[in-house]
C-alpha cells in the first residue's frame, strides 16, 4: 500500500483533539490487567451527552483503543532499535487474528541489520523473508508501531546484541547519491581611487567545479585574477577523481593531491593514492582512548566518570570483560571505573590516559599507498614518486608506524612507535633514514633524521597539547628538499637541522585562560633560523572580553617581527548580537588603535560592520562593510576612506548545481551535500538551517552533511499555508563523502475540512468514529459534536464513515470541497449520514 498523502498531519491534530475531548468530558480508568492484554476501561466513567445513546462511550472508547488508523499494507517506517535510529525500511504492516492493532512483519534481513547477535538466540534466523515473532526469538525484546508518525521501535535486551563501538550507520546504507555536475564560485573586485589622482583596480574569480558520476567524484579548482595593471593569469590545480572503496574503508584517488601525511611530510603529486577513510569508523574509533579490562563476579553494573562526569555506562556478564568502545577528549586524564556487583558490592579502580595525533585505538588500521609524480607548484622537474604507510594500534596501550617513500634519486624508511603512559603523559618516537643522489655536483648524501613527540594534561589545568622535536644529520634530506636543491631552486633555504614546536594551554579560574604556541627551525647549509612565539591571555568579566596577545617572529633576514595588542569586546543591550570593539595595538614600536560596531539583523542572515582607525602616523581611516547570506547566493559590499585612497569592493559566493530536474543556485557547497525537492512549493526552509529556502521548482541545497552518519533533515513548513501538506516531513540522510544526496518529499494541494457529521436522525455521529477514504485508508475520527477535522484532496470523492460493525453503523458520504463554504483557509460542511 501507498503511504496516503494525508495521514501523517492528520493523525497528529486528531490525536490533540481526542485527547483534549476525553480530557474534557471524563476521566478513564482502567482496571489492573496483564501487561500483554490490549487495553481495557471502564466506559461508566465517560460522561454522556444528553442525545447520545447509553453505549456511546464504550463505542468511542472500542474505535480509540483499537489504534488502528491504518490499514494493512506495505509502508515505509522510520526503524529505532534500542532508541537508536536504524535507517528506513519497507515493512509490511498484517493484521493478525486476536489482535487489534497491526503487526509488523520483521524478516531476517532487518534483524540482522538491526544488529541481532545470532549466536544468543533461541533458534537460527530463517534464509527467506518470512516473518519472524521477534519477542519468542529474543525474550524480552519488545516492538512497537508509532502510526502517527510512521515509527517502528525495536527493544532489544542487549545480550542479544552484537556490541558495536559507537553503533552508526552499516556501510550498505552509505549512499553514493545523485549524479550531478557542481560549480562553487567566489568573486570580488575592488576599485581604489588614490588622492593625488588616478585609480587601480583588480578583480578575482575562484571556482572550484565537480561532477559526480556514480560512485565518482571528480573535483578541480581554478581561478582568474586580473590585477590593477591589467594582467590576467588563468590557473588550475588538484583535479583529481576519487572513489570509495567498499570492503577496504578507504578511498582511491587518481589525479592531482597530495600524499599522506601520517608519517612522511605530505607531497603534492600527479597519479593515485590508496588511503583510509577514518570518517568510515564510528566517532569513538576515530580517536583513541585506552581499553578498559576487568573480571565481574557477578552480572555488574560499569560505570566510566572522566573528570568526576559518567560518560559511560553498562553492564557486563561475569568473568573477563573488555570495554573498547569508551569516547573520551584529547590530552589526558584519569578515568574512574565504578563496578557494582549484583550483590550491592562497589570496587573502583583509576585508570589515567594520554593521547598524541598519531596514538590509535587498539586494532584500528591506517594505510596509504601512492604512487606518481612530483607535482610542486615551482617550475621544477617532475621526479618518481611513490609512498607506502602502515599504523596500527596494538595492545599495551601502543601504536606502531612506518613507512618507505622513495623516487628517481631518493629513498626513505621511517619505523616508530606511540605510546600512552598513563600519568607520564603520551609519547612517541621515530626515526628515518634517507638517502638522496643530488647530481654529479655533489653526489650521493645520506642521513638520519630522528623525532619525538610529547603531550600531557596536567591537574594544575595545565594542558601540554603538543611538544615535538625533530633533529637531522646533516646528510639528511626530506623528499621536497632533495628536488629543490637537486634544481638549484633559488628559494631553498637548506635541509633543516632541526625543528622544535609545542602548544600549551593554561586555565585559570572558570573565565580565564592562557595559551602559548611556538615553532623554531634550523637549517644546516645556510645557518638561516626561523622562529616564532605567541602568547594569548583571554579573560572576561561581567560579559565585557578581554583579549592581551603578544608576538614575536624572527624571518630569514634575521628581521625581528614585534607584536603586542588588546582588544575589548562589550555586548550591547540593543539590536541582536550587536556588540562594540576597541583595540589598541603596538608593531615594532608603533602604535595604532581602532574602534568598531557590529550587529546583525534577519535572523542574522544580514550582518553590518562600522570601524574607525588611526595609525602611527595620525592618518585616520573609516570603514563600512554589510553581508547578507541568501538562499541562493551570499553577497557583500565595503567601503573604505582614508586621508589616501577611498576603497569600494564588492564580494559575492555561492553555487550553481546541475542535476536532473534542472538547475539550482544556492549557497556555497561544502564537501557533502543534500539537493531537497519539495515538487513545486517554493519558499520552505530546512529547521537549523535559515539560509536554505525552496525555489519556484520546489528545489533547494543544504550544504554540509556529514558523511557517513545519519543527517537529519526536517522541513519547516511554518511560513506554508493550509492548502499545502507534506506527507513525509523528516528525512534520515546517510551520504558518502562527496556525495550529493536526493531528499524528495510529498508535497500536495490538499483542503482543509471541517466536517460536522450527523446520523440519520440528527444526532451528532459517536466520539471515535472512524472516517476513511474509499480505499480503507484512515483520514480521521470523529471528536466532540460530530466534528472531524480531515485533509483531502481538491477533488470530489467518497468518504466511509464508520462507528461500528452492524450495517446501520456505517455509511457513505459523497463530498465536493470547492463547493463548501470556507473560512480562514478551511471548507466546513454539515452532513447526514445515511445509513444502509
Amino acid at each position: 500500500m501507498l503511504l496516503p498523502p494525508t495521514r501523517r498531519l492528520l493523525l497528529s491534530r486528531l490525536r490533540i483533539t481526542t485527547l483534549v475531548a476525553l480530557g474534557s468530558g471524563s476521566l478513564l480508568i482502567a482496571p489492573q490487567r496483564p501487561a500483554s492484554a490490549s487495553p481495557q476501561f471502564d466506559a461508566s466513567f465517560m460522561r454522556q451527552a444528553p442525545d447520545q445513546p447509553a453505549d456511546a462511550g464504550a463505542l468511542a472508547l472500542q474505535a480509540l483503543a483499537a489504534e488502528t488508523p491504518l490499514a494493512p499494507g506495505r509502508y515505509r517506517l522510520e526503524v529505532w532499535v534500542n532508541l537508536v535510529f536504524l535507517a528506513e525500511q519497507d515493512v509490511h504492516l498484517q493484521k493478525i487474528d486476536g489482535h487489534r492493532t497491526l503487526r509488523p512483519c520483521l524478516n531476517a534481513t532487518l534483524l540482522r541489520q538491526a544488529g541481532l547477535r545470532e549466536q544468543s538466540l533461541a533458534q537460527p534466523l530463517p534464509d527467506d523473508d518470512s516473518c519472524i515473532d521477534l519477542e519468542t526469538l529474543a525474550p524480552g525484546a519488545t516492538t512497537k508501531l508509532d502510526s502517527g508518525r510512521l515509527r517502528l521501535e525495536l527493544s532489544i535486551p542487549q545480550a542479544f546484541m552484537i556490541r558495536q563501538a559507537g553503533r552508526m550507520p552499516s556501510a550498505e546504507q552509505w549512499d553514493y547519491g545523485i549524479n550531478a555536475a557542481f560549480i562553487n564560485y567566489q568573486a570580488s573586485a575592488q576599485m581604489r581611487s588614490l588622492a593625488h589622482g588616478g585609480s587601480q583596480s583588480s578583480q578575482d574569480l575562484n571556482l572550484s567545479s565537480g561532477l559526480n558520476l556514480g560512485p565518482w567524484r571528480l573535483r578541480s579548482s581554478q581561478s582568474l585574477r586580473e590585477d590593477e595593471h591589467g594582467s590576467r593569469r588563468w590557473t588550475h590545480t588538484n583535479t583529481y577523481a576519487q572513489r570509495d572503496l567498499p570492503g577496504s574503508f578507504g578511498t582511491l584517488t587518481l589525479g592531482e593531491t597530495f600524499s599522506n601525511s601520517d608519517v612522511f611530510r605530505s607531497q603534492p603529486f600527479k597519479g593515485l593514492q590508496l588511503a583510509s577513510e577514518l570518517g568510515m569508523l564510528p566517532d569513538v574509533m576515530q580517536n583513541y582512548a585506552p581499553i578498559i579490562r576487568g573480571v565481574a563476579q557477578t552480572r555488574a553494573k560499569l560505570e566510566v566518570l572522566h573528570n568526576g562526569y559518567p560518560i559511560y555506562t553498562t553492564y557486563v556478564a561475569p568473568g573477563p570483560y573488555e570495554i573498547d568502545d569508551l569516547a573520551v577528549g584529547g590530552g589526558s586524564g584519569e578515568l574512574e571505573i565504578v563496578l557494582t556487583e549484583a550483590d550491592g558490592q562497589v570496587r573502583r579502580f583509576i585508570q589515567p590516559y594520554s593521547s598524541l595525533s598519531n596514538l590509535l585505538r587498539e586494532g584500528v588500521w591506517r594505510y596509504s599507498a601512492t604512487f606518481g609524480r612530483y607535482n610542486g607548484a615551482e617550475d621544477l622537474d617532475a621526479p618518481l614518486l611513490w609512498q607506502a604507510t602502515l599504523a596500527r594500534g596494538t595492545s599495551l596501550n601502543t601504536t606502531l608506524y612506518g613507512g618507505v617513500q622513495g623516487g628517481d634519486y631518493y629513498r626513505a624508511a621511517t619505523v616508530g612507535a606511540a605510546r600512552d603512559l598513563g600519568t607520564l603523559g603520551a609519547l612517541s618516537l621515530d626515526v628515518t633514514r634517507a638517502e638522496t643522489d643530488l647530481g654529479n655536483t655533489l653526489g650521493q648524501v645520506h642521513g638520519h633524521s630522528f623525532a619525538a613527540r610529547y603531550g600531557k594534561a596536567f591537574d594544575t589545568g595545565t594542558n601540554l597539547r603538543f611538544a615535538g622535536y625533530r633533529y637531522s644529520t646533516e646528510g639528511y634530506r626530506d623528499y621536497d628538499e632533495a628536488v629543490r636543491e637537486r634544481n638549484a631552486y633559488s628559494a631553498y633555504r637548506g635541509s633543516r637541522r632541526s625543528r622544535l614546536e609545542a602548544s600549551a594551554h593554561q586555565r585559570l579560574g572558570s573565565r580565564s585562560s592562557l595559551s602559548f604556541t611556538m615553532t623554531q627551525d634550523d637549517y644546516w647549509q645556510s645557518g638561516q633560523q626561523l622562529r616564532q612565539y605567541q602568547l594569548q591571555l583571554s579573560t572576561s568579566w561581567h560579559n565585557v572580553s578581554y583579549n592581551l596577545y603578544a608576538s614575536q617572529s624572527l624571518n630569514e633576514r634575521s628581521q625581528n617581527d614585534r607584536m603586542f595588542g588588546l582588544s575589548v569586546s562589550l555586548p550591547l543591550g540593543f539590536g541582536r548580537a550587536s556588540s562594540a570593539n576597541i583595540s589598541l595595538q603596538s608593531h615594532n614600536g608603533e602604535h595604532s588603535q581602532r574602534a568598531s560596531f557590529s550587529s546583525s539583523a534577519m535572523d542574522r542572515r544580514l550582518s553590518y560592520l562600522a570601524s574607525t582607525s588611526r595609525d602611527a602616523r595620525r592618518n585616520q581611516t573609516s570603514a563600512f562593510s554589510a553581508n547578507y547570506r541568501g538562499a541562493n547566493a551570499s553577497l557583500g559590499a565595503g567601503y573604505t576612506q582614508s586621508d589616501d585612497y577611498r576603497t569600494l569592493s564588492l564580494n559575492a559566493s555561492g553555487s550553481l548545481l546541475l542535476h536532473e530536474s534542472g538547475l539550482t543556485l544556492g549557497r556555497y557547497l561544502g564537501e557533502t551535500n543534500a539537493l531537497v525537492h519539495v515538487p513545486d512549493v517554493a519558499g520552505v526552509g530546512v529547521k537549523n538551517n535559515p539560509e536554505s529556502r525552496s525555489d519556484s521548482s520546489g528545489h533547494m541545497v543544504v550544504p554540509y552533511l556529514r558523511p557517513y552518519r545519519s543527517n537529519l533533515l526536517e522541513l519547516n513548513t511554518d511560513d506554508l499555508g493550509p492548502q499545502v501538506h507534506i506527507d513525509n516531513g523528516a528525512q534520515h540522510l546517510i551520504p558518502r563523502r562527496g556525495a550529493i544526496v536526493l531528499a524528495e518529499f510529498q508535497a500536495r494541494k490538499v483542503s482543509r475540512l471541517i466536517l460536522t457529521l450527523l446520523q440519520a436522525n440528527g444526532r451528532p455521529m459517536p466520539f471515535g468514529t472512524q472516517v476513511n477514504d474509499i480505499s480503507g485508508t484512515s483520514l480521521g475520527v470523529v471528536g466532540q459534536a460530530g466534528q472531524a477535522l480531515l485533509a483531502v484532496e481538491d477533488k470530489p470523492q467518497t468518504l466511509h464513515v464508520r462507528w461500528g460493525e452492524a450495517n446501520d453503523e456505517q455509511c457513505q458520504l459523497q463530498i465536493e470541497p470547492a463547493s463548501m463554504e470556507q473560512t480562514q483557509g478551511y471548507h466546513q460542511q454539515t452532513l447526514n449520514c445515511p445509513t444502509t
